[in-house]
């Protein structure tokens, strides 16, 4: 027999361990003394020195089967060669208007247990079961990606590096995963019951015994123990999995970049003032956190009893843990835990009522179907979680197919911007502050001004111009840079096209960019706004030999304001017309900052800019730009 010492929470350890011996001298040894047999470690693959854990722990790995067993798989993906060329956000290309199929792709991602959306597509190339124009590593050619024969199976993924600890997750039918992504196959009637078992502290035990922290590799997955799950135990184990994945799912229809997105919280919830409304939404989620603790704690107690383990070791393994092993997906820190509930839902109103604002301008744009926002239409229930990601969210404008539809249905309320052009122009009846205004009238209907005032001092905005006009911190455009960026993709949908004093700019939707679109920008909206003002300058000059002192000098005044207005429109004029001039086709399966970069010149983001400048010296040549460029001798 050996003894061992565990000192992991002593800050001084050297200390720690001199009094530990002199105790155990003294034939009184400390708590965290454990004597084990070292034979007794070679029952754990690897033979780590577990000796802090039972024998009766340590004894699973020999009397249960182990996870590779019984018809169930474990595999690891691969990863295309260049990620910024073969992935896109799921929001960047419309694969129903294309030749190229994009599959969902699972690439690991942050700590989430049960469910987490996949944000991500890799272009797939069908007829050769690789990606789309991947033809292999050097001295590999025509290489296809490892275990690509089990992509598109439902299952169950997780990342393979987290220092926060193993989440698995569901794996919807038609994913494709990396190697950052392990998934595991199982049977349609062991899902929901392993999703349960592999989030348990009791599984993910017996998993860090096996291995170096944070690194949850197949083989440690494959060999670890699973008890028998042909019981209600089993059973209810898959009731509680399967609960945790509808509340976290259930929160996730307010997340605009979700595939379940349905209303943004403020639309959701419930009250006469955004203040309430965003209130009882905090109070929501912290019902469901609340909610996914106890089935957390549930699904524990389980999984203890399906291993054989109580009494005295459970006591060591829960003392050893140093907590419960469901704390950290559960809820908020415990420092926060005290703070008021309405202090708490005041800090969170800013980012709702941006969540809010984004909805309302995707409105006018036929973006999202706004007769769920009036109550005149009502969502479907959601889909089975391990069912494929449909290619548009609930809240979509969508036709029987549930694809986007280009015209409006019968009796529509809104008018849609098809062009997919808005403008920051107060008269102009595309203005995008009037067009918003007719989403709040339709939902709030004469309480709509009051909304509006109470989003603006949420914001910190004076009125709605200003949040649409202001192309830095605190305005829309950046908050679609950050709302539209994930997995290290930038992809804003709502591009800000603006003059150079910021005095007027388009707004122009993403998913309508075709091969005219800058040209109807100028011919619908810049032109006639030019036309307008000189008119207007005509008048202000004509009224000069009717005006003499103070008045004539107010209106020099305003006849150099009217100047430097129409200076500015020219000069936006000049602008967007050198791009149209180019006559560049876009492409949406470029992805968005390669279809944005031609506009680097009017759009206030330095990423579009760089962009250009790597495009001009012949990066990206496998891209639809990049073709095109290069074949108008611009490279």
């Amino acid at each position: 027999m050996t003894i061992f010492l565990r000192l992991l929470d002593h800050d001084d350890k050297a200390a720690a361990l001199r009094a530990a011996v002199a105790a155990l001298h003294q034939q009184q040894p400390p708590a965290d003394t454990y004597t084990v047999d070292p034979a007794s470690f070679a029952q754990v693959p690897g033979s780590p020195f577990a000796y802090w854990v039972s024998e009766r722990v340590r004894g699973l790995f020999t009397e249960l089967p182990q996870f590779e067993a019984e018809g169930r798989e474990v595999r690891l993906g691969d990863h295309p060669d260049s990620d910024f060329r073969y992935l896109r956000l799921f929001w960047e290309v419309q694969s129903y208007a294309s030749d190229r199929d994009w599959r969902p792709y699972q690439k690991g991602g942050s700590f989430s247990r049960y469910y987490c959306d996949l944000h991500l597509v890799v272009s797939w190339d069908n007829d050769r079961n690789t990606y789309r124009g991947f033809f292999g590593r050097p001295g590999r050619p025509n290489e296809r990606p490892s275990n690509y024969h089990y992509f598109f199976r439902s299952g169950l993924t997780w990342p393979r590096r987290s220092q926060r600890g193993m989440s698995v997750r569901v794996l919807p039918q038609g994913c494709v995963f990396a190697d950052k992504g392990p998934s595991a196959f199982v049977s349609d009637n062991e899902r929901r019951i392993l999703l349960g078992l592999m989030n348990s502290y009791m599984f993910l035990l017996l998993v860090s015994l096996q291995m170096t922290f944070g690194s949850y590799e197949v083989g440690v997955i494959q060999r670890t123990p699973v008890p028998d799950l042909d019981n209600p135990d089993g059973e209810k184990l898959g009731t509680l999995a399967l609960a945790c994945v509808n509340l976290k799912r259930g929160l996730d229809t307010a997340t605009e970049t979700s595939h379940v997105f349905q209303l943004p919280a403020l639309l959701q919830a419930s009250g006469d003032t955004l203040a309430v409304r965003g209130a009882a939404w905090a109070q929501r989620v912290a019902e469901a956190e609340q909610q996914l603790a106890a089935h957390q704690q549930e699904i524990d107690d389980i999984a203890f009893t399906l291993y054989g383990i109580a009494g005295d070791d459970r006591a060591v393994i829960e003392a050893g843990a140093g907590g419960h092993a469901g704390s950290d997906d559960a809820g908020p820190d415990d420092a926060d835990a005290d703070e008021d509930d309405a202090a708490a839902a005041a800090q969170q109103l800013p980012d709702l009522a941006a969540a809010l604002l984004s909805y309302l301008v995707g409105g006018p744009f036929g973006r999202w179907d706004v007769r769920y926002a009036t109550g005149a239409a009502h969502f479907a229930d959601l889909p089975d979680p391990f069912a494929p990601l449909p290619v548009c969210s609930p809240a979509m404008l969508t036709g029987s197919d549930g694809l986007p539809l280009t015209a409006a249905p019968p009796d529509y309320p809104l008018p849609i911007a098809w062009d997919g052009i808005l403008v920051d122009d107060p008269d102009h009846e595309d203005d995008i502050v009037r067009r918003v205004g007719q989403v709040l009238d339709l939902v709030w209907g004469e309480r709509a001004a009051t909304i509006a005032q109470e989003a603006c001092a949420a914001l910190g905005v004076a009125e709605l111009r200003d949040y649409f006009r202001r192309s830095g911190k605190g305005g829309f455009w950046d908050d679609q840079i950050k709302r539209y960026s994930k997995s290290r993709r930038k992809a804003p949908i709502y591009w800000l096209l603006q003059s150079a004093r910021k005095n007027y700019a388009l707004w122009i939707y993403y998913h309508r960019l075709d091969s005219d679109i800058l040209y109807k920008a100028l011919l619908n909206y810049v032109e006639p706004k030019i036309r307008l003002e000189e008119h207007a300058m005509q008048q202000l000059v004509g009224q000069r030999e009717a005006k003499q002192g103070r008045e004539l000098k107010q209106l020099e005044r305003q006849i150099e304001r009217q100047e430097a207005f129409i200076s500015d429109l020219r000069d936006f004029e000049t602008r967007l017309r050198r791009v149209a001039d180019l006559h560049l086709a876009p492409d949406l399966n470029d992805g968005v900052v390669l279809n944005i970069a031609p506009l680097w010149d009017v759009v206030p983001w330095k990423e579009a800019k760089k962009y250009w400048d790597e495009l001009l010296k012949g990066k990206y040549e496998w891209s639809s730009i990049g073709t095109q460029l290069r074949a108008k001798g611009m490279v």
